[in-house]
């Protein structure tokens, strides 16, 4: 999977290299104006060394869209104004915590170390609920997308 720029009406499936029927699937088409690429946009593409079937195209659109998710749920979460990274590990370590306590909950862009000391529980519960509810989002949006990928355009250019 490799985000590219193209320009607007670019081949969600295209045959790149007819000898060796190698395909180009693409997905996750987004607008990527400037002033030299009025109609730009990026996208991810995967290649195959095969005419991929529709399962094959559906496995990868529904795999990106699920590393999308994941990143988001890692790095997405933002908490009072703080960057809060939530891999499965710091997701485990914040449940299993008691107050009070100190956490390392993130970096900045500098990649220095964010910490927050919870001074009660409840402040602890309100954190990981906080936690929860982005996880939740970031689900529900990616259900969401699945849901609205058109099928039908994906089916039209692999005939």
């Amino acid at each position: 999977m490799t985000r590219r720029e193209g320009t607007q009406g670019v081949a969600l499936v295209e045959c790149s290299n007819k000898r060796k029927q190698t395909y180009i699937v693409r997905t996750d088409v987004k607008p990527n104006v400037t002033e030299e690429t009025p109609n730009g946009v990026t996208f991810i593409e995967g290649r195959f060394d095969h005419k991929p079937t529709m399962a094959e195209v559906k496995a990868f659109v529904l795999e990106v869209i699920d590393e999308q998710v994941k990143l988001k749920i890692i790095s997405g979460m933002v908490w009072q104004e703080k960057p809060v990274w939530l891999s499965v590990e710091n997701q485990l370590n914040f449940a299993h915590a008691t107050a009070p306590v100190t956490l390392k909950i993130g970096e900045d862009a500098d990649m220095t170390a964010i910490y927050h000391e919870f001074q009660t529980a409840a402040e602890l519960e309100a954190f990981n609920a906080a936690c929860n509810a982005w996880k939740q989002q970031c689900l529900t949006d990616g259900w969401q997308e699945k849901d609205a990928v058109n099928w039908e355009a994906y089916e039209k250019q692999l005939a």
